[in-house]
């Protein structure tokens, strides 16, 4: 239960904050009203505008030395840029498919044409059974013998 005879302390800095805000804001009206004020805020605007102006034309002489472009003539180049894209876009005939693209495998293509060729081939029967090692060796020399042979046909076009 609060009691009603305390002063409420927030409410104390409330009211002390706006009267202190009040009295500056009276006071900075007064000041700025004066011709003397006007005269500096003049002043100082001209001040900074002739800094800008001096950096700009100082940063810009740096460029020129250093041979870097500077943000307009990066900006002229983008636009331009922009624009031999969009010609391009309109010169170039629009394409509807793209190419089907062969299956991910961890086999190379020939490889697994040689190994396709090789079940497809009608069985023939072996006087003694070959070891799985002197298979091995046999479908690797096929699988070389059709990368040699792609490769002579890249390499005549």
């Amino acid at each position: 239960m609060a009691l009603s005879f305390l002063p409420d302390p927030l409410k104390l800095c409330r009211e002390a904050l706006n009267k202190v805000e009040t009295g500056v804001n009276e006071y900075a009206t007064r000041r700025m009203e004066s011709k003397e004020f006007a005269q500096v805020v003049s002043q100082v605007s001209k001040v900074t505008l002739g800094v800008k102006h001096v950096s700009e034309k100082s940063i810009s002489g740096v460029y020129r030395r250093l041979d870097i472009p500077t943000r307009a003539e990066v900006d002229a180049l983008a636009d331009a840029l922009r624009r031999v894209e969009d010609k391009l876009d309109l010169l170039l005939p629009k394409q509807e498919a793209a190419v089907p693209r062969p299956a991910r495998t961890r086999r190379p293509a020939v490889a697994e044409a040689a190994v396709e060729e090789k079940a497809k081939a009608p069985a023939k029967r072996a006087a003694k059974p070959k070891a799985k090692a002197e298979e091995k060796v046999e479908v690797q020399a096929e699988v070389k013998d059709a990368a040699q042979e792609d490769s002579k046909d890249v390499v005549a076009a």
